[in-house]
């Protein structure tokens, strides 16, 4: 097996694993590691560098008062993700798809009692998604995990409202935020709202609309035109639906969606989060900063560029979904 084969490999089976899976199977790839050098020695050191990562993780993740409360969550990626709906709403089932790790989930109400925590990934792009056991239309003091609950959503970088779109979507919009004003919490859609949050316990949030292949005709935009300017992902995940979700919570972080490649492969392109205006150079320095070092120029693929394999300087800023070949 190539290099390349095993890298693929790896990829497809550690995505979405959490870090403890994700040990044991990159430890199972090194005790069996090809004798070769060149290209299998320097993947090897990768996954021995992913490896020691994975255990600082592990050992924090092990102190006592994480084990004590499900509900005290490690921030792990660029930011983590909390999933916020009703009983039944599909929070468990989106969480699977995000991730591709299986999510615990039943056909009755509040089969989820403490959170899920799985890893949804794109290349170097990681956000840590947190399905949360559901609010209800009761107050949330009636909850048995209302603490918990408020602890985790509080916690949380961006929130996530899980909406059926086979039932009442506004009602289902106006509890959840009820419940979340609650936690003392504001969800705010859209870049210029969530930048003009008069109070600091406003959190960017972006809607999932479950339940998108049985919805009845025109329920599809509902959730956008409830609240305007918000990200809508419609789960099922649609054939771009995975990679238009990473690019809509980096867009809710202020950052854009590029992807690197290597000359030397030039088929498998890796996605990386810059900030909104983020040049080459930046991009370059991302990958390693050695290549920052000794680059020169650069080609680039998509809307940044007057036509495809546009030669670009270091300074040229990069626009969303562009590719980009440093060198």
């Amino acid at each position: 097996m190539s290099h390349r084969d095993i890298k693929k490999k790896i990829a497809r089976e550690t995505r979405g694993k959490s870090p403890a899976e994700e040990i044991r199977i990159l430890e199972g790839y090194l005790r069996d590691w090809p004798e070769f050098k060149g290209p299998y020695q320097e993947l090897r050191k990768k996954y021995e560098a992913r490896l020691a990562e994975l255990r600082r993780v592990m050992d924090v993740r092990s102190d006592r008062g994480v084990e004590r409360d499900p509900f005290c969550i490690r921030k792990r990626g660029l930011g983590s993700v909390a999933l916020v709906g009703l009983p039944n709403s599909g929070k468990s089932t989106l969480a699977s798809s995000l991730s591709g790790s299986v999510v615990e989930s039943a056909d009755y109400p509040f089969s989820t009692l403490k959170p899920n925590v799985v890893m949804m990934r794109s290349g170097e792009i990681a956000f840590e998604i947190i399905d949360l056991p559901p609010v209800a239309n009761e107050p949330i003091s009636t909850l048995s995990y209302s603490s918990g609950l408020k602890e985790a959503v509080r916690n949380a970088t961006l929130l996530g409202l899980v909406i059926d779109l086979t039932g009442d979507v506004e009602r289902s919009l106006l509890i959840l935020e009820e419940r979340l004003g609650e936690m003392g919490v504001r969800p705010v859609y859209g870049r210029a709202e969530a930048a003009g949050g008069a109070d600091g316990d406003c959190r960017r949030s972006m809607i999932f609309a479950t339940r998108a292949d049985v919805a009845r005709e025109g329920a599809r935009d509902t959730p956008r035109r409830l609240r305007p300017g918000a990200s809508v992902t419609l789960h099922p995940l649609e054939d771009d639906g995975f990679d238009d979700a990473v690019e809509k919570l980096c867009a809710l972080l202020g950052m854009i969606v590029v992807a690197a490649r290597d000359p030397a492969e030039p088929e498998e392109p890796v996605t990386y989060a810059l900030r909104e205006g983020a040049t080459v150079r930046d991009l370059a320095d991302r990958v390693h900063h050695e290549l920052a070092r000794r680059a020169r120029r650069a080609k680039v693929w998509g809307a940044s560029a007057a036509f495809p394999g546009q030669e670009v300087g270091l300074d040229h800023e990069l626009s969303p979904g562009d590719v980009v070949e440093v060198r």
